[in-house]
């Protein structure tokens, strides 16, 4: 066929590139989805013995305050 003209090759390029991003995204928000779940955890059930090594939860360890109220923890050296 060489002789045919090769009519809306642009359409079909950016038909192409539409559906190449659709499939990446939904290849990236699965695996994001994966990654939450495995890795970051859940902040809110921080209490929960199969969340304590979660990302989130380390985190969150160390951002809230220690002893009820107060805001710091404090460590008095010895002299």
């Amino acid at each position: 066929m060489a002789g045919v003209p090769v009519r809306n090759q642009k359409g079909q390029t950016a038909v192409e590139y539409i559906l190449l991003l659709v499939v990446v995204t939904a290849i990236v928000t699965s695996l994001f989805g994966y990654i939450r779940t495995r890795y970051l955890g859940n902040i809110d059930q921080c209490s929960n013995p199969s969340n304590k090594g979660k990302l989130l939860c380390k985190i969150n360890s160390y951002v809230q305050p220690t002893g009820g109220k107060k805001r710091y923890q404090y460590f008095p050296f010895k002299k």
